[in-house]
């Protein structure tokens, strides 16, 4: 199904309810957000819905793929969790239902980890703990090649994924689960920098007469040490380990991002706390510098596919010293017969100041594509992918 528009790549947009009898000319609009350490949702908006499908969808697996062209197609791989719906006989009927709309609202593959159970995790790196769960729900998996082993982890009424998302936050990681690869990565480092940058420009930089993918129609940014999104702050951590020995390290030592020229923090927390190890308290603090960007920004876009949470956004054409790279932290897709928006957060802990820096580790492998198996999404093939 291809929507066709005013926009000079017209947007393609394909959507599958795997065993759903409701045709896709019916989709009015189709909504899809991505976000770090996040379920990715999708709502699918049907004008018109029949009776008898409002309880049979539920559960049902979902494909759907989205793109500028057929060259930069993303998926989402789902199931459906919900099904809202409006019926109001005044109305009338809607392509020949009393019902005259209904939200499909999905869940993406990792929805497949949300029963919540107990157990315990001791002495685990990061890579083994998400070899656990890629094994368990036949997943893919890209991970950072860290040796800290956590001594004991407790999922104490903790789904696998709430167990997943702490367990890397823990280490300043962020985690998404597209189509069926998990995707484990730090942000300061060159993990998806490799993938496809996004560059998001103001009209007045096509001199407001080109339309393209990217174009900024709103820009809402916050800008200072404490913002409405948090706040930016340095670190000092001391401890004493079981021995008796003080240690001590600062977020100075490991808080490059190497998006360009850092901003300089106007606070400093000295947090004293336990651990037993140096090799401990360095991994203690990475999960408060890796949450502490001066700079975050709301934009809306004409529809950019490329646009995904750990990728990077080049904002350009302000003439200020905020131009330049931000790091997505979430991306949503709007999707109907008249335009495809893109609504981008971002953040950043640079100005222009400097130029991209390759950061830590290796560049991005692409996930092998997925399969449907007894209505439950699959990696088609295995891959570890240890960077």
């Amino acid at each position: 199904m291809i929507f066709s528009n005013a926009f000079p790549e017209v947007p393609v947009l394909d959507v599958v309810v795997v065993g759903g009898e409701v045709p896709p000319s019916q989709i009015a609009i189709v909504d899809l957000t991505f976000s770090e350490n996040k379920h990715d949702i999708a709502t699918i908006t049907y004008a018109g819905f029949p009776g008898v499908a409002v309880t049979s969808y539920v559960g049902l697996p979902v494909q759907i793929k989205f793109g500028n062209n057929e060259s930069n197609l993303v998926d989402f791989l789902g199931y459906v969790a919900y099904v809202e719906i409006e019926a109001n006989t005044r109305m009338g009927t809607t392509n020949g239902s009393a019902i005259q709309m209904a939200k499909v609202v999905c869940f993406g593959s990792s929805y497949q980890m949300k029963p919540v159970r107990s157990t315990s995790y001791t002495n685990k790196t990061i890579k083994q703990i998400v070899e656990i769960f890629a094994n368990k729900y036949e997943f893919s998996y890209s991970v950072p090649n860290n040796s800290y082993v956590f001594s004991n982890l407790s999922q104490n009424q903790k789904s696998d994924w709430e167990m997943l998302v702490s367990a890397c936050n823990k280490l300043g990681y962020s985690v998404t689960t597209h189509g069926t690869h998990i995707a484990v990565y730090d942000n300061y480092s060159s993990y998806h920098r490799g993938s496809p940058e996004t560059i998001l420009y103001t009209l007045e930089d096509s001199k407001g007469t080109e339309r393209r993918a990217g174009n900024i129609y709103e820009f809402k940014g916050f800008f200072g040490d404490i913002t409405p999104h948090g706040q930016s702050s340095s670190y000092s951590f001391n401890s004493l380990d079981n021995l008796g020995k003080e240690n001590s390290y600062t977020s100075i030592e490991n808080s490059i991002s190497g998006l360009g020229a850092k901003l300089p923090a106007r606070f400093t927390h000295q947090i004293t706390t336990n651990t037993v190890t140096k090799r401990e308290l360095e991994q203690t603090l990475k999960q408060y510098t890796r949450k502490t960007y001066p700079m975050t920004a709301t934009t809306k876009v004409i529809g950019v596919s490329s646009a995904m949470p750990g990728r990077l956004a080049k904002v350009q054409s302000y003439n200020s010293s905020f131009d330049g790279y931000w790091i997505i932290e979430e991306a949503r897709h709007e999707i109907n017969s008249k335009h495809y928006i893109t609504t981008l957060k971002l953040k950043t802990d640079s100005t222009n100041g400097a130029g991209l820096a390759s950061g830590k580790g290796f560049g991005y492998v692409t996930p092998p594509p997925s399969r449907l198996s007894n209505n439950l999404w699959k990696t088609e093939r295995e891959l570890a992918n240890v960077y």
